[in-house]
């Protein structure tokens, strides 16, 4: 049997860091403590200190493993998380990136060759997917490796290579390309679409999604609404625009169910109290107008003249 292990930092301060992750079987996990192992310079000194402050690290089996090479690539995961000091990527002390511990085997070349091919077959890619998703089943599992994460990507350094990282790739012509295919291919499955639907219906469709979108959109008028307003007015001024408006509305109203619902809309709005008061104070307010009466008069006595003459 083989496990993954780690060790925490104790002092109050470090709210339980992880400082190494490792790999063995039997009492190796505790070698390190209780042998006073010195082959890693940087945890021989932390707990050197930690007994001289009269305390223990927390020693954790993370996750035990019947194949010795699964052991090996969950110990590898485990330090892409948590970063390496030496590399200035995160809180470890670990000195490589782990899978060096194989038992009684000899490194040669093929020997490697052989694990990295041993590694990719579809049963191996399989298994590991079904550990996964076991692992991520467990709530308790699942709660301590975001919050390891998090605490990984809270140093400075590592958000400043995230971040360099993201400027040089996601600006290229080929990332928005790549991106771009990949969101169209899962917009066409039709049970992605729906669940990405029916998520953003729940989390919009609250009260308080509904106020802060209220607020976020005034604040957003009153700041540059003249501006906007002028745009889409410029947007919707032009040829193509009013023959796209146009086309696609046509193709609405020739759908039988679309003119049914919207014709049962419009009549379910044109009947309500407060419509009706609004059109009836916008009449009134016309008629109100010299102009606009004068206007209506005229072309009510025009029309009247055109029946008298058939």
């Amino acid at each position: 049997m083989f496990y993954v292990y780690t060790y925490k930092d104790p002092r109050p301060s470090k709210n339980l860091q992880v400082v190494y992750v490792g790999k063995g079987t039997g009492r190796r996990a505790w070698d390190h403590w209780e042998k006073r192992t010195a082959k890693n310079p940087g945890l021989g000194h932390l707990l050197a200190l930690l007994r001289q402050l009269d305390l223990k690290p927390v020693i954790e089996i993370v996750k035990e493993f019947e194949d010795e090479a699964e052991a090996f690539m969950e110990e590898m995961r485990l330090i892409a998380v948590y970063g390496r000091r030496d590399l200035k990527t995160g809180t470890l002390f670990n000195l490589t990136d782990g899978g060096e511990g194989f038992c009684n085997v000899i490194r040669t070349d093929e020997w490697r060759a052989n694990i990295s091919e041993a590694l990719k077959t579809p049963e191996h890619i399989s298994r590991q997917s079904i550990a996964k998703s076991a692992d991520w089943a467990n709530p308790i599992f699942r709660e301590k490796t975001i919050a390891a994460i998090r605490e990984a990507l809270k140093d400075t350094e590592v958000i400043a290579r995230r971040e360099a990282g993201k400027a040089a790739f996601i600006h290229t012509e080929e990332f928005r390309q790549t991106m771009s295919k990949a969101t169209s291919k899962m917009w066409e499955n039709p049970e992605y679409a729906e669940k990405v639907a029916e998520g953003q219906r729940k989390v919009q469709g609250t009260p308080e999604a509904r106020a802060n979108k209220s607020k976020a959109s005034k604040q957003r008028w009153k700041d540059v609404g003249d501006k906007m307003a002028a745009s889409i007015k410029a947007a919707r001024n032009t040829e193509e625009s009013k023959a796209k408006t146009r086309a696609q509305s046509k193709a609405q109203w020739e759908d039988e169910n679309y003119r049914a619902k919207q014709t049962a809309n419009n009549k379910e709005i044109a009947n309500r109290e407060e419509v009706k008061a609004a059109k009836k104070a916008a009449a009134k307010a016309l008629w109100e107008n010299p102009e606009w009466r004068a206007k209506m008069m005229e072309a009510r006595a025009k029309k009247k003249s055109n029946k008298l003459l058939e």
